[in-house]
Order: structure tokens, then C-alpha cells, then sequence
């Protein structure tokens, strides 16, 4: 499995990255895991860390249900910041609606939509994706 430096998961559901935590620490995923409760406070944090030039997380797992800011236009405001450009955002939802997964497409940062819960064996084809 291919380990990366940086993995930042933005979603308001403790349960979920808990677990998400528990997982990538598990297997060995990453050095790294940022924790961030909504879209609101994830785009401050980007804006701060493109404004100095440093290192954006190589991959990110969204939620798009939060409260303050959600998901989808969290990415519309990333995709204007020049430091995202490399970052891979996997949407982990419980939302079935086509239309979301459609919807997503329309972000070129966006690698793939997954659905709720994290498991290994879903860490497994996300190791392989960015591989």
C-alpha cells in the first residue's frame, strides 16, 4: 500500500473519523492525519497554508453534509486556491443521489465518490488509485 505524508478528513461526524483514524493508522496509510470539522474551518486552514506556500495534504476525504459550510461548496472555494492543484479530495458520504455523485464530476479535484463507511478494503483501492 502506498503511504502518503498527508491525509486530511473533513467531516462533523465523530464516529466517522474516529474510525477513518483508527483505520489509516491501522494499515499504515499515512504520517500524517489533519482532522477538520467543517468546510468553514477547512478553507480557512487552506487559505492560510496556500497564502505562506506550504505543502497542501495529498489527499483529502470529504463529507458534503456538514453545518456551517458544506462539502460541495467547500470545493468550489479550493479550487480557486493555486496550492490545490495536486490534492486528491475522495467525497466519503452516505448520500445515494445520483445527483451528488454527478455533481462531483464537475470538480477537477475530486478522484471519487465513496460511500460511508471507511473500510480497509475501500483504503485498499484508494491506495491503488493514487498509486
Amino acid at each position: 500500500m502506498k503511504k502518503i505524508n498527508t491525509l486530511c478528513i473533513i467531516d462533523d461526524d465523530n464516529i466517522f473519523t474516529l474510525v477513518a483514524k483508527k483505520i489509516v493508522t491501522l494499515v499504515g496509510f499515512c504520517e500524517n492525519t489533519m482532522l477538520l470539522k467543517n468546510g468553514r474551518e477547512a478553507l480557512e486552514f487552506f487559505k492560510d497554508i496556500n497564502a505562506k506556500g506550504d505543502a497542501f495534504p495529498e489527499i483529502i476525504f470529504l463529507d458534503l453534509n456538514m453545518p456551517l459550510m458544506g462539502g460541495f461548496e467547500f470545493l468550489k472555494e479550493l479550487e480557486k486556491l493555486e496550492g490545490a492543484k495536486n490534492t486528491k479530495v475522495f467525497i466519503f458520504t452516505s448520500s445515494i443521489d445520483p445527483a451528488d455523485q454527478n455533481r462531483a464530476k464537475e470538480f477537477s479535484v475530486v478522484e471519487r465518490f465513496v460511500e460511508k463507511p471507511l473500510t480497509v478494503d475501500k483504503l485498499k483501492l484508494i491506495s491503488e488509485i493514487i498509486s
